[in-house]
């Protein structure tokens, strides 16, 4: 045990430094072009407004283009001549402006003043944005952002496929399906933990020859996350990769114990919070920004130790998830689809155990499939707030959900295609 806390614990400092580094050569980026295309980026983002819906005009279908506004802003405010912006991340923000013309005002050198820090959050992705930013503009960002989501998309399927069988990497598929990917394509911020989660998954056939290394990999996944997302979907990042190594256990006829899933969770949980403590601590202690004031401030208010008046009736677990399952169905006749097919499962579990015979002990054969599948509708009862607030692109947390409990039923009625 102890071994393994001095590897787990040397594992988190090295990433920490990696991390900061990796901020600090992003900052060393050349300036001007930067500065060129953010400003392109700009005056063509004016005419996409804040929030453009695509599609099929349902708020699930929303873009964000505020968070990716924020994503440029941030990106081109990290310089080195100024290297403690890695870690106060500066706002150039001005009353009574939406975002887009916050941004077009702050890149034509119009709106000069720091409004405030944005502090709780390492934007790691600065570096990989600037790189971009040095060549492209936020549209043709966005271009390659949706080609790089679906290939990884495709090389997800292809491996499930290989390495368990197309059943499964058909229901992984339409778990992401129903989450409606291409929203998520073209979308900084939307992309980001599927990005993370697929590349994850891409390496779990790895690791599951290699178990030895599983709460590290897992460690390093939520440090990961911390250090790249903006609090979007981060259940993602341990639910997808955990269900496919669950999946590849199954296949290779490998035990899944409560206890290596408690394992891996506590990992991810101990890599994701530790970053973000380590953010804050580092922002308080080298910079003039109050980061572990603002960062528990901030905590505080999302999960209702301390209630912010004006969203006093978003503190609701119950309504968090039913905003959840507003962005699923978006309409009434969504409503009464989602409702049919909920009832269908309900049906095919009746099926099996009264006329297939199956005992109560072999439905809860894969329990383990069922607590992944409870995780992100417990993750959305803590953070209400958040959840509630910001369901239109939070729900998507639920393809977890999805995918645990389409693998449950396949080896329900279809146990010896899994072997």
């Amino acid at each position: 045990m102890k071994k393994t806390l001095i590897q787990h614990g040397t594992a988190f400092l090295l990433t920490l430094v990696l991390a900061i580094v990796l901020l600090l050569l992003g900052a060393c980026l050349p300036q001007q072009p930067i500065d060129a295309h953010v400003l392109d980026s700009a005056e063509a983002m004016l005419e996409d407004g804040s929030y453009p819906v695509v599609a099929d005009k349902s708020f699930a279908s929303m873009l964000d283009v505020t968070t990716d506004v924020l994503i440029l802003s941030e990106s081109k405010a990290t310089t080195i001549s100024q290297w403690e912006t890695i870690f106060t991340n500066p706002l150039y923000e001005e009353a009574e402006r939406t975002p887009v013309e916050q941004l077009y005002l702050y890149a034509s050198g119009e709106h000069t003043e720091i409004s405030r820090y944005y502090v709780q959050y390492w934007m790691g992705f600065r570096p990989v944005i600037r790189l971009l930013l040095t060549f492209l503009d936020y549209h043709q960002i966005l271009r390659y952002t949706a080609f790089a989501f679906f290939v990884l998309f495709a090389a997800v399927m292809c491996s499930i496929s290989k390495h368990i069988n197309p059943t499964a990497a058909f229901l992984f598929a339409l778990s992401i399906i129903l989450v409606r990917p291409h929203i998520i394509a073209v979308s900084l911020q939307f992309s980001c933990c599927f990005f993370i989660a697929f590349l994850a998954m891409l390496l779990a056939p790895r690791l599951q020859q290699n178990p030895k290394w599983e709460t590290l990999f897992f460690l390093e996944l939520g440090i990961v996350t911390m250090y790249f997302d903006f609090y979007t979907t981060p259940i993602l990042t341990f639910g997808m990769p955990m269900l496919y190594l669950y999946t590849l256990r199954v296949c290779k006829g490998a035990d899944n114990s409560a206890k290596e899933l408690g394992q891996n969770a506590l990992a991810w949980c101990v890599g994701y919070v530790g970053m973000w403590l380590a953010k804050l601590l580092l922002t308080s202690s080298l910079t003039y920004a109050n980061g572990v004031g603002t960062g528990f401030a901030s905590f505080m208010e999302r999960i209702g130790i301390t209630k912010n008046p004006e969203l006093a009736s978003y503190y609701n677990p119950i309504m968090a998830l039913r905003t959840v399952a507003m962005s699923l169905y978006s309409d009434q006749t969504g409503k009464w689809i989602l409702l049919i097919a909920c009832g269908l499962s309900m049906m095919m579990l009746a099926f099996l155990f009264f006329y297939k015979k199956h005992s109560f002990r072999e439905l809860l054969g894969h329990s383990s499939l069922l607590v992944i599948a409870a995780l992100p509708i417990v993750w959305f009862m803590v953070a209400a707030q958040p959840t509630a607030n910001h369901h239109w692109f939070q729900y998507r947390g639920i393809a977890v959900s999805f995918w645990a409990a389409f693998l449950y039923l396949q080896y329900l009625f279809a146990p010896s295609r899994n072997s």
